[in-house]
């Protein structure tokens, strides 16, 4: 027997157990079993256990799952749930973003992030980020053209909604993927912020990414990603920003906690950003920089240069956003 048809049996089963003699039933079949079943025969889809939870989960927080589908018949939502039938459900999955949230909280998160798009952002503009990337800002120093994008997450789509990308010659060497979310699921009085939870280079491209250190002020990668979100934040009216840590990733195991440690944890408490009991660390927009005079002698005209090259991305990003916002986005409905 095929490995789809497997699938397929175990997530009728799984329906009939949860929904006979139920009221939801023909409505479940029309939201759930046949884009299910579609990532069923797939042969990169979930495993059967993984759809089998999935399902599960949709069936009993089904209210929820309709406020998603009825976003997503939004232009260019659609486009995108049909090309990807995964988009719907994976706010479903468990390592969804961070680690321990809620189907509650995930699906608060799903939907405050692209209904906030839908409301900032044209439909052209949209449409392109959710298709591929966006360029935001563009460097060319000698025979190299060092660039930010901005893109739908693929294909680790469960750690962020859309990813910042630093390309060197037109080949992603860094990334670092966000979400705007409400601020509530990460215990901040802020009404919405946004929120950091992927931070990484990409395996074989330390040669880029040293030469885009040294070529762009000896600013690292991260940071100057972190600049850019900055700048996306100033466009959305947006005053917070939040990241994960490392316990809380979503890939973060006890094998490699180590590594996520240095990368997440030790990355943002060098920045002067505090961490707050629930697992996030939080700043305010712009990020408050060290003083001049914790910073050693000798080293200061190059901090000068470093804050003032990161100072130009973040108004570059802005300045992206703001051209295709006729009206400040602040006063757009959350």
């Amino acid at each position: 027997m095929a490995a789809w048809e497997v699938d397929r049996k175990l997530i009728v089963n799984v329906h009939c157990t949860t929904a006979a003699n139920d009221s939801r039933t023909s409505a479940a079949n029309g939201l759930f079993l046949g884009p299910l079943s579609i990532l069923a025969r797939q042969k990169e889809s979930w495993s059967p256990a993984l759809l089998a939870g999935v399902l599960w989960r949709a069936l009993t927080n089904i209210g929820t799952h309709r406020k998603v589908l009825q976003l997503l018949k939004l232009p260019p939502f659609a486009e995108t749930a049909r090309d990807n039938p995964r988009f719907a459900f994976k706010y479903l999955t468990h390592d969804y973003l961070v680690q321990g949230f809620t189907v509650a909280e995930r699906a608060s998160c799903f939907l405050h992030h692209y209904r906030r798009l839908h409301a900032a952002l044209p439909d052209r503009l949209l449409r392109q980020t959710l298709q591929g990337d966006v360029t935001l800002h563009e460097i060319r120093e000698s025979c190299n053209c060092f660039a930010i994008t901005m893109g739908l997450s693929t294909p680790y789509d469960k750690e962020g909604e859309m990813s910042l990308n630093l390309q060197v010659d037109g080949e992603t060497v860094f990334l670092l993927s966000f979400t705007i979310v409400p601020g509530w699921v990460v215990e901040s009085e802020a009404a919405e912020i946004l929120l950091v939870t992927r931070l990484q280079g990409m395996r074989g491209c330390y040669r880029q990414i040293y030469l885009a250190t040294k070529t762009l002020h000896d600013v690292a990668p991260g940071a100057l990603l972190l600049a850019a979100l900055q700048g996306i934040a100033n466009a959305f009216g947006i005053g917070e920003i939040a990241a994960v840590s490392a316990s809380r990733q979503s890939s973060c195991t006890e094998d490699s906690a180590a590594a996520f440690k240095k990368a997440y944890d030790d990355f943002f408490v060098e920045l002067g950003i505090p961490e707050n009991s629930a697992g996030f660390f939080f700043s305010p927009v712009p990020i408050v920089d060290k003083p001049l005079a914790c910073i050693k002698q000798g080293h200061k005209l190059r901090t000068r240069e470093k804050r003032a090259f990161k100072q130009q991305i973040q108004l570059a990003c802005a300045g992206f956003f703001e051209e295709f916002m006729p009206v400040s986005s602040s006063e757009l409905p959350i």
